[in-house]
């Protein structure tokens, strides 16, 4: 089980962007950014022990159900991304993720990806249920320390996640 700081900082990944992702406008292309933050995210949720430890332990993860980007700026060739991974929402069954990729050389936000992901068991078939208690209960940790982080304005563009209470 991680100590309370490994689960309650804010994950932050970094990698550069490749020549295949870069369209004929000579810029990152659209599909890319989704691409940015999957590896992040496997981190995040790696450190929250929600992760493939988790799936393999217990047979349940989690699956996208609905991701929003917001493109602010343009990236390019070469460019050295940080990825940002916030916790937003949990209402136990589902959580509100925020992904903000930044320039780290030019320091600019560059965009911002959201992920709505409910938790599921594997099955077979794969089912939406409820979080275990223990993993409902760090999660809420994790966004309880996440509320402080400051928020970019451009964030208000994000869809909201209506909770529904456990």
């Amino acid at each position: 089980m991680q100590d309370d700081l490994s689960l309650l900082t804010l994950p932050r990944s970094e990698l550069i962007v490749s020549e295949d992702w870069i369209d004929d406008n000579r810029h990152m292309n659209a599909a890319y950014y989704t691409v940015a933050v999957k590896d992040p995210a496997l981190l995040a949720h790696d450190s929250w022990d929600y992760g493939r430890d988790f799936r393999r332990r217990s047979n349940q993860s989690n699956f996208v159900y609905n991701a929003q980007v917001v493109y602010l700026r343009e990236l390019l060739l070469g460019d050295r991304l940080a990825v940002t991974t916030l916790l937003k929402e949990t209402d136990g069954k589902r959580i509100r993720l925020l992904f903000e990729i930044y320039n780290a050389d030019q320091d600019y936000l560059a965009a911002l990806v959201q992920y709505l992901v409910i938790h599921v068991d594997l099955g077979p078939p794969p089912r939406a249920v409820n979080m275990p208690d223990p993993l409902a209960a760090r999660l809420r940790r994790v966004q309880a320390a996440h509320a402080g982080y400051p928020l970019p304005p451009e964030a208000d563009r994000l869809l909201a996640m209506p909770l529904k209470p456990r």
